[in-house]
């Protein structure tokens, strides 16, 4: 993963710098990478994230580490190639073949030798010739195996290399070259098909990166230029033709077109993009011509956060993963111990009692298997591929999920609660009546209004300004205050004016019948009512509308379906506007009349009422109520930098319709995740009752390890296909 930001040269530490890791199929083989690379003079820290295979370094350049931790990662068998500041990998000069082929070679020499042993038995040749074959064999299979183990001794971990390797000279010491040789061959198999596997997944997200043109075509002192993106300054004017993909985030200047934002918002319709329209990088023009200024570096784009941001969330631990890690660290010595046991403690204890409890030999046989059951590699990597694969696919679909422990919890989610205007409401409000009181015009009462309301970024503020259009005439507002909740106040022309809700109204001023029965007409009408209040007297009365998504009561609907019955709308509205649009929704409950502060006390209330909550808001505005949930949901996203750092999820679009799938895909990953543990542990368990009883052989225990794992991998890999709609 690279941070958005990191760049080179650097000449002061900590420096940084990042390479992709190549036949990356083990969690164990990543920490024995990290391990081993943290042991270089001037490396002040390493990272190896097995779910983007890449690793993150952070060093003194006064050592100049780097050519010594490229040369420890590929001592354990693995190849990298280094990134740049985009987290592109650039044009390197090309490895020897045999070094960038080497589990391949390792897979065939192997299998190849091996069978020409078996058919060498099969024909009665001599014993010296099969066993030869044999012998070659296990030097095939030992290319990749025996120098990782090497490493990993010298790094202090015991991890599925050297085991295997133990295993395998075992064998030979018993004699038993063929079964030697047919534990290395399937070793390197499943290894070379893990990680095969796992670097589909890997690629669905970090293709994205690669959408972004490395050149860009700028308009630069009245000549067009194709520069690398590298040379392109924030200012500067980008031209983007039909069919070619924006370089950089901008701001359309000139021309109309139809832009694909699909690897952003997960939207598979064109949006239409004009002047003063925000384009992403690696988006599509499909039509027209557009020139777009450049506001961000490639590097801060959005597209480049988002690959950054789920990296980060593939990495990331969830709670069944940590039950899992605990589980191994117990599992793996304990057996190893048992291991031991069988192959000295019961030939000891046979000899001690004078029972014949069989040979030394079997029981050192039975403790190789044992040794080789031991390795926990399926049951740790169960876990982690099937979060990936949920956090990419979620990502595909244009949601942005920040760690795998919020997919989890998603699963357990019994109640949602959403925030009304911008969410259940498209959050573009109008207004729709304006009514004078005590002698002032109506036009009068939205000018006033409006003046005040142009200092505040509200929805509702932003509908008033744009109703009284050009009749706003700039007007110095003194003492403006702006009070969450409640509305807007300030002097002009030296009169005190505010802009408030029917409650703080009662408090400050008295309301006629007359005023009141409009305020209760425009209530039930659905409207948002504000009141302008001067020296106790209401001036006036103001209704705003907002109009509610024309998807809401579908996606609704659907969340239904999937199992939430508890659908609440928590708002600052009066209670008829908010159930005017509960029941044109379908949400089950209505909050309102909350300040901002008192929305985080109703999500309180409904986690001790329901369980586990998810919020749904703007992102902005429900920041508190949103950190509070268990699961904070920014919707419509794309581009707000506020959501994308607050919120545990983000829709990059404005659609609530993949609500209902969103929580499927957690319930489907949970689902996997038990699936995978409880397959790895039982097979596991079998093979190690098998074991101790001498009916399982070497190769089998293999296959109990690797096998297995390659099975939870694909089965992990499910979670990648094309949901059902509407979750269903």
């Amino acid at each position: 993963m690279i941070e958005p930001g990191i760049a080179e040269p650097c000449l002061e530490p900590p420096c940084h710098a990042a390479w992709r890791v190549t036949g990356l199929d083990c969690p164990d083989c990543a920490r024995t990478v990290s391990a081993s690379v943290k042991h270089i003079p001037g490396v002040l820290s390493a990272n190896l994230n097995f779910a983007s295979a890449t690793l993150l370094v952070q060093y003194d350049p006064a050592f100049e580490p780097l050519a010594d931790v490229e040369r420890v990662v590929q001592r354990t068998g693995h190849g990298l190639t280094r990134l740049d500041e985009e987290g592109r990998t650039p044009t390197l000069r090309s490895r020897p073949w045999i070094q960038e082929h080497l589990a391949e070679v390792a897979t065939v020499g192997n299998g190849a030798f091996s069978l020409l042993g078996g058919m060498l038995g099969w024909i009665g040749a001599a014993e010296w010739s099969a066993v030869s074959a044999f012998a070659v064999a296990i030097v095939f299979g030992g290319l990749l195996v025996w120098r990782r183990a090497f490493v990993s001794l010298k790094a202090r971990i015991l991890d599925m290399n050297v085991l295997m390797s133990v295993a395998v000279f075992g064998a030979m010491a018993l004699g038993e070259w063929g079964e030697g040789a047919a534990v290395f061959f399937l070793y390197a198999l499943g290894g070379l098909l893990e990680s095969r596997t796992l670097d589909r997944t890997r690629r669905s997200i970090r293709d994205l990166m690669d959408l972004a043109p490395q050149t860009a075509r700028v308009l630069r002192d009245s000549a067009f230029l194709e520069l690398p993106v590298a040379d392109v300054l924030i200012g500067e004017t980008l031209v983007v033709r039909p069919g070619e993909r924006v370089a950089f985030d901008g701001v359309v200047t000139r021309g109309v077109s139809a832009v694909d934002e699909s690897a952003i918002t997960g939207e598979s319709v064109p949006a239409d993009k004009s002047s003063g329209d925000g384009v992403f990088a690696g988006t599509l023009n499909t039509s027209g011509l557009l020139e777009v200024e450049v506001t961000t570096k490639a590097s801060g784009s959005m597209l480049a956060r988002i690959v950054y941001l789920v990296e980060e969330a593939q990495a990331s631990r969830a709670p069944a993963q940590r039950f899992v890690d605990r589980f191994s660290a117990i599992y793996t010595p304990s057996v190893i111990v048992l291991a031991v046991a069988i192959a000295v403690v019961i030939p000891a204890v046979s000899v001690l009692l004078g029972t014949d409890w069989g040979p030394a030999s079997e029981w050192f046989r039975r403790s190789l298997v044992v040794l080789v059951v031991s390795c926990p590699c399926a049951l740790v990597i169960s876990t982690p591929v099937s979060i990936v694969s949920g956090i990419t696919r979620a990502s595909h679909d244009g949601i942005l999920v920040k760690g795998g422990a919020f997919l989890e919890s998603v699963a357990k989610v019994r109640a949602v609660a959403f925030d009304k205007t911008g969410t259940l409401t498209l959050g573009r409000p109008v207004v729709r009546s304006v009514l004078g009181f005590a002698g002032h015009s109506s036009e009068a009462v939205l000018d006033i209004a409006a003046v005040l309301e142009a200092h505040s970024n509200h929805p509702i503020a932003r509908a008033i300004v744009a109703a009284a259009g050009e009749r706003v005439d700039g007007s110095t507002v003194a003492d403006f205050a702006e009070t969450p909740g409640r509305g807007v106040s300030g002097t002009l022309g030296g009169v005190r004016w505010e802009l408030c809700s029917p409650d703080r109204a009662h408090e400050v001023a008295a309301l006629t019948d007359e005023i009141i029965e409009a305020i209760d007409a425009l209530e039930a009408s659905g409207a948002t009512v504000l009141v302008l209040v001067s020296a106790a007297e209401v001036a006036g009365v103001i209704g705003v509308a907002d109009e509610v998504r024309p998807e809401a009561a579908r996606a609704l609907a659907a969340l239904k379906r999937v199992g939430i019955e508890h659908l609440i709308m928590l708002t600052g509205d009066n209670v008829r506007v908010a159930e005017a649009v509960a029941a044109e929704v379908g949400v089950t409950s209505v909050m309102a009349r909350l300040l901002p502060a008192a929305k985080t006390d109703a999500v309180r209330v409904l986690q001790e009422r329901y369980g586990v909550v998810a919020m749904v808001g703007d992102g902005v505005n429900d920041a508190p109520a949103l950190a509070l949930s268990d699961i904070g949901i920014a919707m419509g996203a794309g581009g707000t930098d506020t959501a994308l750092d607050t919120a545990d999820v983000v829709l990059m679009r404005d659609d609530l319709m993949v609500l209902a799938g969103f929580v499927s895909l957690g319930r489907r990953t949970m689902q996997v995740i038990v699936q995978n543990v409880a397959v790895s542990i039982g097979i596991k368990v079998l093979f190690l009752g098998l074991a101790l009883a001498g009916k399982a052989t070497l190769w089998m225990a293999v296959f109990a390890d690797t096998g297995v794992a390659l099975l939870v991998i694909l089965n992990g890999m499910r979670l990648l296909r094309q949901p059902k709609r509407d979750g269903g």
